[in-house]
């Protein structure tokens, strides 16, 4: 018998003023009511009740314990709503993305998930900026790139090649001239650059980097692929969002003698025991389908 049920029994007892009634009630032995009331009174080191042959009465003591019980008892009925709504499956799943993958990816395709949990409410924070898992309080966050966080659990989805890419009107400007050798003649898009006092960035590829100027520097993805669209200079971007552009020729691929590198893409979890069937769900259905579609452009 766990302490609420015991507490459930001193309630009774309070209300009946009978051991006897309250054990028939519950159709449980005496010796089971008493011995509940004497365990409550010897944890909390407090008479609860004064009894005599024909009546038991509260003590004021146990007035006071009886009022704290009772809203304990219905805080803890509060508390075993989750067990009911994850038995059927009613809650919500908050995850953090990054914006473009949140647009092209999940959003899409989310009705397949409402079909097997149509009562499941799915906040989606995304940002270009790492969402943090305990002030945002989300339930899990995909992350593109390395993870330096011992305190999170990472599960893998995939890796995804870092492509090179310009637009036409960029090549035109240069008339195609992509050699190594006229480096001078490029400019890239600086992306988050920490030290704006610099002159130049870095592309990074699998074996080197190549340093390059910028003109231009933006602090988010959106920003950062239409100044590419427009011709503004090199970007990088993983190939699961530069093929769409790609295959409409709106984005050319440069560099491509030089092995992309490769960008792991991963979940990022806190610790914890136990998670509802539809969330879990939800985490093997997305990796599902960030792995069928991601690996389209890999």
């Amino acid at each position: 018998m766990d302490k609420i049920e015991r507490l459930k029994i001193f309630c009774l007892v309070a209300e009946k003023h009978s051991f006897a009634q309250v054990a028939k009630h519950l159709d449980l032995p005496r010796s089971t009511i008493t011995y509940a009331i004497q365990a409550l009174e010897k944890e909390y080191q407090v008479l609860l009740f004064n009894r005599t042959t024909r009546k038991v009465n509260l003590t004021n003591d146990g007035a006071q314990f009886f009022q704290d019980a009772q809203q304990l008892i219905v805080q803890s009925e509060l508390l075993n709503k989750f067990k009911s709504q994850n038995r059927d499956n009613i809650g919500q799943i908050k995850i953090g993305l990054p914006l473009r993958m949140a647009t092209q990816y999940l959003i899409p395709y989310l009705d397949e998930f409402y079909n097997q949990y149509p009562d499941i409410k799915v906040s989606i924070y995304s940002h270009d900026h790492y969402s943090d898992l305990i002030e945002q309080r989300l339930d899990c966050v995909i992350r593109v790139g390395a993870v330096n966080d011992e305190n999170l659990i990472v599960r893998p989805i995939t890796n995804i090649d870092l492509y090179t890419v310009v637009s036409p009107e960029y090549l035109n400007k240069l008339d195609h001239i992509l050699e190594t050798d006229h480096l001078n003649l490029h400019y890239m898009i600086g992306y988050q650059m920490k030290n704006m006092d610099s002159a130049s960035g870095n592309l990074v590829f699998k074996n080197t980097q190549i340093k390059l100027p910028y003109r231009l520097s933006v602090e988010d993805t959106e920003s950062y692929l239409h100044a590419g669209l427009q011709g503004l200079g090199i970007i990088q971007i993983p190939a699961f969002d530069a093929m769409p552009f790609i295959d409409t020729k709106r984005l050319t691929r440069i560099f491509d003698q030089e092995p992309c590198l490769e960008i792991p893409i991963n979940f990022l979890f806190l610790e914890r025991k136990y998670r509802s069937v539809y969330f879990q769900f939800f985490i093997d259905w997305l990796e599902s389908l960030l792995k069928r579609k991601l690996s389209v452009v890999s």
